[in-house]
């Protein structure tokens, strides 16, 4: 059989420590133990935040442990319980500790298009894992949700709030939303959203990785490998009630399973 080509091979031709030096704008990142990545529903850790998951988790497997909460199982058709039951698929492909891949079912967070839901209640449910996972850093949605999906800007605003208020709360990035034709770019956004770190890329091709700034700065950009990207499809083929069509179609145009860019939740006073 024909080996299919690498849509991603001229990202390849990138030096590895330029890589690293796009991931050490969020040194943290690299150096946490204990990530946590919170969600809205089952799959979301697939259709949005794989590179930041598969990216930051291969480079520290020994020393990291990734953790998925999930506010909600899905349960919007009936399908909860299932989705709950490939969540744990999804998790293993991802790498995620299968003892942190957790899916809640609270009452006042049922997956609902329409609801907006307890952000208070959200924020109790994060920090309280964190304080049990010992969790040094988070990633979830923006303000935009990616999709807009009014769950997932519940969920931001909550974790946004934690990160922002509770002097204790660990490190904490979003994932940019873009505009709809920037999301279904394929690779195409790349360059443009890769702009603000091209001063990264070229310091990394110029300086050993060792020499270049290590400084945090407040963003992040992490693109999945030919490799991750296969990863990411087989993470998503554990969703099997959720493998329609158009989803198949988005695992192939959506920028968001190629790379993400991720922007630190700021504290007020914080330098």
């Amino acid at each position: 059989m024909k080996r299919p080509k690498n849509p991603v091979q001229h990202i390849a031709h990138v030096p590895r420590r330029a890589w690293r030096q796009l991931l050490r704008a969020a040194v943290v990142l690299q150096t946490a133990k204990n990530l946590l990545v919170v969600t809205a529903h089952p799959d979301d850790e697939c259709l949005f935040f794989s590179p930041s998951i598969l990216g930051v988790l291969d480079r520290r497997k020994r020393e990291m442990t990734g953790g998925l909460l999930v506010m909600s199982t899905g349960n919007n058709y009936g399908l909860g319980e299932t989705r709950r039951q490939e969540l744990q698929g999804s998790c293993k492909v991802l790498g995620i500790n299968a003892a942190r891949c957790t899916a809640l079912d609270h009452p006042e967070l049922q997956d609902n298009p329409k609801v907006w839901w307890n952000t208070t209640l959200i924020e109790d449910i994060v920090r309280e894992h964190v304080e049990t996972w010992k969790v040094d850093a988070i990633i979830t949605f923006d303000e935009g949700g990616v999709s807009g999906h009014i769950n997932h800007r519940a969920v931001s605003a909550a974790v946004r709030h934690y990160a922002a208020t509770d002097p204790k709360a660990p490190v904490t990035f979003t994932l940019t939303t873009t505009a709809l034709l920037r999301k279904y770019t394929f690779l195409g956004d790349l360059p443009l959203t890769a702009l603000p770190f091209a001063w990264r890329i070229l310091s990394a091709l110029s300086y050993p990785a060792t020499m270049a700034d290590a400084k945090t700065t407040p963003q992040a950009l992490v693109a999945n490998t030919w490799q991750r990207y296969l990863r990411t499809r087989e993470a998503f083929a554990q969703h099997a009630s959720q493998y329609t069509w158009d989803r198949h179609l988005y695992m192939i145009v959506s920028r968001y399973v190629w790379f993400n860019d991720l922007k630190r939740v700021e504290r007020p006073g914080s330098s």
